[in-house]
């Protein structure tokens, strides 16, 4: 395809409007108590991110049904290349200084996985349900595996394997050179409602761990594919006058292992610290529900909820430090360093947010984040929720 200029598609330079009017509520506390979100906070800054470009990487038809673009960019940072899925069924190599097309693969369908760039190939996820291995400085398949359903999560790729968690509840481990498939785990989702979304895969201590939509997190042996031990976190449910058929008991949070300890959590019955080794249960904070994600800064856990918001935890005994509402749709967050996390909102921004004390200090991204970003040095991509790639600039301090 033919270079594109993203300066001449850019228009309106910087997001900035939305920022000033959002209310971000929180309270610090330290304790295992139940947050009372009663504090607003408005953003401190404003000149802590600097907008670079924006390249618009969608069809004017898919902005009819108002997308949310989950989509996480790569970075090839010894090639200077970014490479960024689109709503236009297709996947995009630029030149990351100022978003330069180099090449564009064309899939069967609106790519919003989370890409991985291993050794010169290019790992992406598709909503056609299949994974795409390609030639990460040409953008030739090498292989496609399709599956049954969406591929979203990011897959986890070593020397010879590639293992992957699709939308049906199933992990597959593939022969990384052929895309041949060596096993699969399957679990049968419950009957009744379950949440969108699903569990990612953390390969650690020579395991998968993942969570699935009937309440259980398994611990997979990477060689076979057979369960090292699995905790159903659904008996943990208490009686209620809900039916079992109605009772959301997903675990989609991909696992963080921090201190030891093994974190998850369940729609229902909410935040469990857990044995890496065996899955026993070490502590639960069964008020800390509708987690829908997990991170980790190193020393701290820190976990989204849609109805908590974003509460900073302490690991060893589940503490919470910090708790805020970033808005409609803050459903995940990014450790980005320096003392700094990067929390999308679906309806809003991305959030620049001080880790100390869960303050806004600025935010990007006109349209609404729903995707994580990817840092490399004081730069970082993002796709926004009206189809386009962005670039901005951290401040150095």
């Amino acid at each position: 395809m033919p270079p594109v200029n993203p300066r001449s598609l850019l228009g309106a330079a910087v997001f900035a409007a939305a920022i000033g009017s959002s209310a971000c509520a929180g309270l610090r506390l330290g304790t295992r108590d139940r947050p009372d979100l009663n504090e607003v906070a408005t953003p401190l800054r404003h000149d802590l991110a600097h907008f670079q470009w924006r390249v618009p990487l969608v069809l004017a038809t898919d902005l009819e049904s108002h997308p949310r673009n989950r989509g996480v960019p790569a970075v090839d940072a010894e090639r200077g290349l970014v490479y960024a899925g689109g709503l236009d069924h297709g996947v995009h190599a630029l030149r990351a200084d100022d978003g330069l097309a180099i090449w564009r693969f064309q899939t069967l369908g609106a790519v919003e996985g989370a890409m991985v760039l291993d050794r010169g190939t290019l790992f992406v996820g598709c909503n056609d349900g299949a994974l795409y291995a390609l030639d990460a400085l040409t953008g030739a398949q090498r292989w496609r595996f399709p599956t049954t359903a969406e591929v979203v999560r990011a897959p986890i790729v070593t020397a010879d394997t590639v293992f992957l968690v699709n939308a049906d509840d199933t992990v597959f481990a593939l022969n990384r050179g052929t895309g041949e498939q060596r096993w699969r785990y399957h679990r049968e989702p419950p009957g009744g409602i379950t949440a969108s979304g699903h569990a990612g895969l953390l390969f650690a201590r020579g395991k998968l761990y993942t969570g699935f939509a009937d309440g259980t997190v398994v611990a997979i042996d990477p060689g076979d594919g057979s369960p090292s031990w699995e905790r159903d976190t659904a008996a943990d449910a208490e009686e209620s006058d809900a039916t079992e058929a109605h009772r959301v008991i997903d675990v989609d949070t991909t696992p963080v292992l921090l201190d030891g300890s093994l974190f998850t959590a369940s729609q229902s019955t909410g935040l469990y610290s857990l044995d890496p080794e065996g899955g026993g249960v070490r502590w639960r904070i069964d008020w800390m529900t509708a987690v829908s994600s997990l991170a980790s800064d190193g020393r701290y856990l820190y976990a989204t909820s849609s109805t908590l918001g974003l509460l900073k935890i302490d690991p060893s005994d589940g503490s919470v430090l910090w708790a805020r509402d970033y808005g409609s749709g803050a459903m995940q967050v990014m450790d980005a360093g320096g003392g700094l996390l990067m929390v999308p909102s679906a309806s809003q921004a991305l959030w620049l947010v001080r880790a100390r004390d869960g303050e806004v200090l600025e935010g990007v991204g006109r349209g609404g984040v729903t995707g994580m970003p990817t840092r490399s040095g004081s730069w970082f991509f993002f796709g926004t929720n009206l189809g386009g790639l962005q670039a901005y600039r951290l401040t150095t301090e």
